[in-house]
């Protein structure tokens, strides 16, 4: 048998296993709750959201991470089919409208408040808090992938990292009361960034055949 046609047999059985979509959302609904359980009673969320979060000029907050969540989560799955090629141009949409973003506050911000926003006060609650809570995502995410046949393992977790960082973030992002996107877009984008980094290097050793 021609390695073509193992693959395309391995990407088309549906017999043993249940598809990963479906092992996905098993394990991520329960995952969501929790983050958003421990957030909420560990954390405490920010109220009212309408006076806070939900103000045009701190929306991005929480948009920009839901939407890098909604765009990486399929394409992580597709990286269960071995013969898939995900296309990942649309997740650079957001980094470059979080870059767009971070250069209109600082061109708007008053030079003297520029490094007390971005700094803000709660650096490291951020830094921890954020692949903390994303940590329940991404685990549901590998599960799902390992149900599958990865040919690109460190790829694949990098993208579930992504997904998972970005629905994370926007858990905390109920929490934070860090309004200036210096600092949202600076220490939130770490915060995934280690949570994608993380996907990766489990992903290498967890999703190899």
């Amino acid at each position: 048998m021609r390695t073509d046609d193992l693959l395309n047999m391995l990407g088309n059985d549906r017999v043993a296993e249940p598809p990963s979509a479906v092992v996905l959302w098993r394990w991520l609904v329960p995952a969501l709750l929790f983050s958003f359980g421990a957030m909420a009673f560990g954390l405490g969320m920010r109220l009212p959201l309408s006076q806070g979060l939900f103000l045009p000029e701190v929306l991005p907050k929480f948009l920009l991470p839901v939407v890098l969540g909604m765009l990486a989560a399929p394409l992580a799955l597709r990286f269960a089919q071995p013969l898939a090629s995900p296309r990942l141009v649309w997740l650079w949409a957001i980094p470059v409208l979080g870059v767009a973003l971070l250069l209109y506050a600082y061109l708007t911000t008053p030079s003297q408040a520029r490094m007390m926003d971005f700094t803000g006060k709660t650096i490291m609650p951020c830094l921890v808090s954020i692949p903390a809570l994303s940590a329940p995502l991404l685990a549901a995410f590998l599960v799902a992938l390992r149900r599958g046949a990865v040919m690109a393992p460190m790829r694949a977790g990098l993208i579930a990292g992504f997904a998972a960082g970005g629905l994370g973030t926007a858990i905390y992002s109920l929490h934070c009361t860090e309004d200036s996107p210096l600092f949202y877009v600076s220490w939130y984008g770490a915060g995934i960034l280690i949570t994608a980094g993380a996907g990766a290097l489990i992903g290498r050793k967890l999703l190899r055949w």
